[in-house]
C-alpha cells in the first residue's frame, strides 16, 4: 500500500491509495440506545440487560461489550413507558455474514423490598440495512411448564430424543405458578441458550411455554463499511 502523500519541496504530492481485497475488511457499526419498556403491567422498577449473539465470522472490536449492556432502573405507572435511554456502540469486524447479530434481552424487576426477579425475555435481530431504525421487541415470561426437564434430566440430549417432549412430568408446574402468584417470584431461565440459534437449543425452545409481556423499544443507526467492495450483502 502506498502512502497517501509525500513531501517534495514545499508542496505535497498526493498519491492514490491502492488496496486489494486482502487489505479490506467488512465492518458494521450499531450505534443507538435502549429507549425504554412499554406495556409492562407493574409499578415496580424495571431495568434491562442486552447480550449479543452472533456467528463465528463476527468479531466484536470492543471486547468489554461481550459481557452485556445493562440499563439503570426506571419507574413508571402500569402501561406507561419505563424510560432508560441507555446508549450502546457495537463495532464488528466481519469475515462472513452468517449469523447476523441478534439482541438477547432480559428485563428485570426491582420491587419495594429491593428484591430482583427476572420479568421477561425477548430476542430481536439487528437491522441489515444502513440508516436509522426503530426496533420493537416483544417480550415473554415463562409459565413454569416444562422447566422441570432442565432439573430432572440434565444429561438428556433433547436435540436427538424428541419422543420425551410429549411425556414430560407436570408435577412441578403448580409449584412455579404458586410461587409466582403468592410470592411474586416468576419462573426464570437458568441460561439464555434457548434464545440462541443452535439446533439443540431450538428443540428445547419448542417445548417452552410462555405468556406475552411488555415490549422493549430500541433505536439504532447502522453503518456498513466495505460491504459493496467485498460483494457482501446484508439483505
Amino acid at each position: 500500500m502506498s502512502v497517501p502523500y509525500q513531501q517534495t519541496g514545499n508542496q505535497l504530492d498526493y498519491q492514490e491509495i491502492k488496496q486489494t481485497k486482502a487489505d479490506l475488511k467488512a465492518e458494521v457499526h450499531f450505534i443507538g440506545q435502549i429507549v425504554g419498556g412499554l406495556d409492562f403491567q407493574t409499578d415496580d422498577g424495571l431495568f434491562c440487560e442486552l447480550a449479543i449473539d452472533c456467528g463465528d465470522g463476527w468479531d466484536l472490536l470492543q471486547p468489554g461489550n461481550n459481557k452485556g449492556i445493562q440499563t439503570q432502573t426506571s419507574y413508571a405507572n402500569p402501561g406507561q413507558l419505563f424510560s432508560w435511554c441507555h446508549p450502546f456502540d457495537l463495532h464488528f469486524s466481519v469475515s462472513n455474514i452468517i449469523g447476523w447479530p441478534k439482541a438477547l434481552l432480559k428485563v428485570w424487576r426491582l420491587d419495594s423490598s429491593n428484591k430482583i426477579d427476572a420479568c421477561s425475555y425477548g430476542t430481536t435481530i439487528f437491522p441489515r440495512s444502513s440508516g436509522y431504525h426503530q426496533m420493537t421487541c416483544e417480550t415473554w415470561t415463562p409459565t413454569g411448564e416444562n422447566l422441570d426437564l432442565e432439573i430432572r434430566k440434565p444429561n438428556e440430549d433433547l436435540a436427538t430424543n424428541t419422543d420425551q417432549f410429549s411425556k414430560f412430568d407436570r408435577s412441578l408446574d403448580w409449584r412455579f405458578q404458586a410461587l409466582s402468584f403468592y410470592m411474586e417470584n416468576p419462573p426464570r431461565l437458568t441460561t439464555l441458550a434457548p434464545l440462541t440459534t443452535d439446533k439443540g437449543d431450538f428443540a428445547r425452545r419448542k417445548i417452552l411455554n410462555s405468556i406475552s409481556n411488555g415490549k422493549v423499544i430500541i433505536e439504532v443507526e447502522v453503518i456498513l463499511k466495505n460491504f459493496k467492495r467485498l460483494s457482501f450483502s446484508g439483505q
